[in-house]
């Protein structure tokens, strides 16, 4: 056995952990929210076809059921942050090592958001397929779950950076007030605007790129706010 390979283990173990952290803290956000992530699929399988057996109407479900999901998004990334950070500080788990985490927690939820709403779009397509003449086309199918590539972590970063900017400013009176005022007007004027506003699905055009290109810019503004704000969290005193 290597001595010098040994004893470098710990130190590779301990640069690993903060990888480790965020994708463990993926895999509990997906326990966390499966039932609700099935019931979505199932809407995806049925809704089509159940609304143009009741309706006569050729649409499905996954639309709506995707935009409640992003939500979920944002949620997730503020929750798992508000009831861990305190506690990983605590135990010694540096912030930079938290902000990594995060970051790998965000990436990971945002490609999985995005890999769920193309299934969800392609599942409701062949499905309604089967009952009725749908009005995308697959390339058009694909392009509105590729959207979610975009929206995924603009929402998920959001909502992680309201729950950081909450712990950095530290009181409950100013939790409140960044939670109903900053939380809002980000996702109002950042994230809905990505999904409302020069986007299409039938060609690369300006407008498209004008979209993708805002879309990135308003992720990168939020990761950068994000690890300045917890590169900055106050450490808790031990014992207090």
């Amino acid at each position: 056995m290597n001595p010098t390979a040994t004893a470098a283990d710990p130190a590779a173990a301990l640069a690993r952990r903060r990888y480790r952290l965020g994708a463990r803290m993926f895999t509990a956000a997906v326990r966390w929210l499966r039932w609700w992530l099935l019931a979505a699929l199932v809407l995806a399988v049925l809704g089509g076809p159940l609304i143009h057996l009741i309706w006569g109407a050729d649409a499905g479900a996954w639309t709506g059921t995707i935009s409640v999901l992003q939500w979920f998004t944002a949620i997730t990334g503020g929750v798992f942050l508000h009831s861990s950070l305190t506690g990983l500080i605590s135990r010694g788990v540096t912030r930079r090592e938290i902000t990594v985490a995060f970051l790998v927690f965000g990436a990971l939820a945002s490609a999985a958001l995005a890999a769920l709403a193309v299934t969800g779009f392609a599942v409701e397509h062949f499905m309604l397929g089967l009952v009725a003449a749908p009005d995308d086309t697959w390339g058009q199918v694909l392009a509105k779950g590729a959207r979610y590539l975009l929206i995924g972590p603009a929402y998920f970063f959001a909502g992680a950076l309201v729950t950081a900017a909450a712990a950095r400013i530290g009181k409950e009176g100013a939790f409140v007030v960044v939670l109903f005022l900053l939380f809002p007007s980000m996702l109002i004027a950042g994230t809905l605007s990505l999904e409302f506003f020069g986007y299409t699905v039938d060609a690369f055009s300006w407008r498209a790129a004008a979209w993708i290109g805002s879309g990135l810019a308003f992720i990168a503004a939020m990761v950068t706010a994000l690890v300045l704000v917890l590169r900055s969290v106050p450490v808790p005193k031990r014992g207090g």
